[in-house]
């Protein structure tokens, strides 16, 4: 095959796998995850999901990890879910998420969220009461308890505008 043809075969399968999978130019880099009041910035991590529980990498400092067929953060509606590690040796991009308070604001694709509240929930608790379609937009922030790995930190943030 000609190289003028092959080049030509590359866009098309560029472009047609891009309407699929709903990413445009705009996303083009990955988003960030950012929270001043942490020191929070992290690049998002798009992960599939494996019986019924987000397969999150390893990588402990400077990524989060989301849902690859989730909603993006900036829809109207729904929740989208960020989870990352914490760690006791203070090495986790989490270790500090159980701080977060009312008010403070985390940054991601473009949006800012307050956040509305955090709760320390129990490991085992089923997470699947986090992900919605419907309802005001926000984010779930969640990870290890980085003093007690029994527990999970849950930080809910609404959008707001700006």
């Amino acid at each position: 095959m000609p190289r003028t043809a092959l080049a030509r075969l590359a866009v098309l399968v560029t472009v047609c796998a891009t309407g699929l999978v709903g990413q445009g130019a705009a996303h083009a880099a990955p988003d960030r995850l950012r929270i001043a009041r942490t020191g929070t910035d992290a690049v998002v991590i798009k992960v599939p999901a494996r019986n019924d529980t987000l397969a999150v990498g390893g990588q402990l400092r400077g990524a989060v990890y989301t849902w690859s067929q989730g909603d993006p953060p900036c829809d109207p509606t729904g929740s989208t879910l960020y989870a990352g590690h914490a760690w006791r040796a203070g090495n986790g991009v989490a270790d500090r998420w159980g701080q977060l308070r009312r008010g403070d604001l985390v940054r991601v694709g473009g949006c800012r969220f307050e956040v509305t509240r955090r709760e320390f929930w129990p490991a085992r608790r089923p997470m699947g009461s986090l992900y919605s379609v419907a309802g005001p937009a926000r984010i779930v922030l969640v990870a290890c308890k980085a003093d007690d790995y029994s527990k999970r930190t849950v930080v809910f943030a609404r959008k707001v505008a700006g």
